[in-house]
């Protein structure tokens, strides 16, 4: 297709054939859905406007109506799925001006149902009441999640032979279909997923007998049934064990998710550059983590501007 007929064809439309293109098979099935979503809000906002009719205006007034019905977050979600559509029109040449650019986003007040992540001191209590007396149950996958920040799926895939003891560092290179059991192993949500995370020894101390006689390439966590099938398994259940020790320890509820940003959380209060965490955690890029972690991000920053003030008053 010439570039003249290019710039005449619906965005939304276009964002089909180039997600279709660039993202089925190179990204995780549930983030690719999300790709989908975007397209079919694409298409009910913007009906008939044009590749080279995509202006600032348009962006901006697309992002307020979607905003009518999302939360911040949602919002900002869907703008980098749009924008990275617009970043490759722009490269090809359809496009002279990134219609995306300083765009303001709005969205509905985010109604908060429980805290997003522990602080420090909570994180300690949580890990220092695991009862890890029974072999790869709930309690050990809670542990795994608090030390490593990996997503739900990721720990699920966790096999034997991903550990390396002697590197003392885990790869992950694959997530669990939890959906769906017979699927198994999946690909990662996306290329950046797949990394070497640094263990601490007290962790690999504490994970080696549990699985040095188990099979290198299946799952730890994962239970098989008589037939020898894998059984399904719920994220529900490792929520319901987490709120219960929660309950117990007398920390606020936070969901197993929570987890990945509690570790992230610690580990910025802690001085770890926002460049490593967001390698730890698998992000596309750095400006996804400054994002998600604005809220630690600007306490640290505060902390930081108290520094500067007492290393100026000692200097003068």
């Amino acid at each position: 297709m010439s570039k003249a007929s290019i710039k005449k064809e619906y965005f939304w439309k276009y964002y089909l054939e180039w997600m279709e293109t660039y993202k089925d098979g190179a990204v995780a099935d549930v983030t690719y859905n999300k790709y989908r979503i975007t397209q079919q809000w694409l298409r009910k906002l913007l009906p008939s406007v044009t590749v080279a009719a995509f202006d600032r205006e348009k962006y901006q007034k697309m992002i307020n109506m979607y905003s009518q019905y999302h939360e911040k977050q949602t919002v900002t979600d869907f703008h980098h799925q749009v924008k990275a559509c617009i970043r490759d029109m722009q490269y090809e040449g359809y496009i002279d001006r990134d219609p995306s650019w300083k765009i303001v986003i709005k969205g509905k007040p985010h109604h908060k149902t429980h805290e997003k992540f522990l602080q420090v001191d909570e994180y300690k209590k949580l890990l220092r009441g695991l009862d890890l007396s029974h072999p790869l149950d709930p309690n050990w996958f809670i542990l795994l999640i608090a030390k490593t920040g990996l997503r739900f799926a990721e720990a699920l895939a966790v096999t034997p032979g991903d550990f390396d003891f002697q590197r003392r560092c885990l790869t992950i290179d694959k997530t669990w279909d939890y959906k769906n059991p017979t699927s198994g192993f999946k690909k990662t949500k996306t290329i950046t997923s797949n990394r070497t995370i640094s263990l601490d020894w007290q962790i690999l101390g504490m994970f080696k007998p549990q699985i040095e006689n188990l099979p290198k390439d299946e799952p730890i966590f994962i239970k098989k049934d008589e037939a020898g099938n894998y059984k399904r398994v719920f994220n529900s259940t490792a929520n319901a064990r987490l709120s219960v020790l929660c309950k117990e320890l007398g920390l606020p509820h936070i969901s197993v998710h929570a987890l990945r940003h509690t570790h992230a959380s610690v580990l910025l209060a802690n001085g770890v550059s926002i460049n490593a965490i967001s390698e730890r955690l698998g992000h596309a890029n750095v400006s996804i983590t400054q994002e998600v972690y604005a809220h630690v991000l600007d306490e640290l920053r505060v902390k930081d501007d108290q520094k500067i003030m007492a290393v100026m008053m000692e200097v003068s």
